[in-house]
């Protein structure tokens, strides 16, 4: 995986945390969000564990959650 598509540590962590709190207020396993948001369930564990996050990967999981994320370039 090229280092261009991850994003940095500090992104992870306000990023990565969300995602999982999402899945567990919908009351989703890992495996339930693996299968019906399309991402293996090695990469989805990764990125709940603050490891890595593709920007293939978070655009998946925005899309079935159904967030957007707004970035500002300063």
């Amino acid at each position: 995986m090229s280092t261009n598509n991850l994003m940095s540590k500090e992104i992870l962590k306000d990023i990565c945390p969300q995602l999982k709190q999402l899945r567990l207020e919908r009351g989703l396993s890992l495996e339930e969000v693996q299968a019906l948001a399309h991402i293996s369930h090695k990469l989805l564990r990764r990125v709940e564990q603050n490891k890595c996050l593709p920007f293939s990967c978070l655009r998946k999981l925005l899309d079935f959650y159904g967030k957007k994320v707004k970035i500002s370039l300063e």
